[in-house]
């Protein structure tokens, strides 16, 4: 019903795209994408929902009573929050092909013309880190990790299962299953957010 949105999705990647070239072009315009089918989704609910887009500058971040954590030049592409906890939602614009692992478990894209394409961002505990920054940020507030990838990635669960990725949990899904409302069950229940949590996160928005 209500979504109070904070920051612009894919703005990060957006200026660095004169370093990075096309790949961060590429990944700017599909966090925009989820980041549009998250609110769309968001907005058909009851309650009011915090949509933050594009984190940055999380370092010695503080909280909950833990030692602090580092994400370095990781951002976090979107977090929906209320008061009860939050989902973290991070773009995979990994493209076109089946997407799962190979013999050594490692992450891999295959696309329509049969090249195995690395997906490195499968072989890493990484995004527990993202979601260790959002418990402290969030004053120790529990939540949810969700990768998209693009409606023309086909997932292959089997395959995908074995990542490093899902050593501790998280759900892999497709775009589609964004606008579908597949993640409902996921999200926390829609209670007032704390001020203080709302200041934390907002001054970490890449742009306001």
């Amino acid at each position: 019903m209500v979504v109070q949105v904070h920051g612009r999705p894919g703005t990060s990647l957006d200026t660095a795209a004169d370093q990075y070239g096309s790949a961060a072009r590429r990944g700017a315009f599909f966090e925009r994408r989820v980041g549009q089918a998250v609110q769309g989704w968001l907005e058909g609910l009851p309650g009011v929902y915090h949509l933050f887009h594009d984190l940055v500058r999380l370092d010695h971040v503080t909280g909950a009573g833990l030692d602090p954590m580092s994400l370095g030049l990781t951002n976090i592409d979107h977090l929906a929050l209320t008061g009860s906890g939050w989902l973290l939602i991070d773009a995979k614009g990994c493209g076109a092909g089946v997407l799962g692992t190979d013999a050594r478990g490692k992450g891999q894209l295959t696309t329509p013309a049969g090249e195995r394409v690395a997906q490195p961002w499968m072989d890493t505990g990484r995004s527990y880190s993202q979601a260790g920054v959002v418990y402290r940020l969030t004053n120790g507030k529990k939540g949810q990790l969700v990768w998209v990838v693009p409606e023309d990635t086909d997932i292959h669960e089997p395959s995908a299962a074995r990542a490093r990725i899902f050593e501790r949990g998280g759900t892999l899904c497709d775009l589609t299953e964004i606008v579908s409302g597949a993640l409902e069950p996921m999200l926390p229940d829609p209670v007032p957010v704390d001020p203080w949590d709302l200041e934390r996160l907002t001054a970490h928005l890449f742009a306001p």
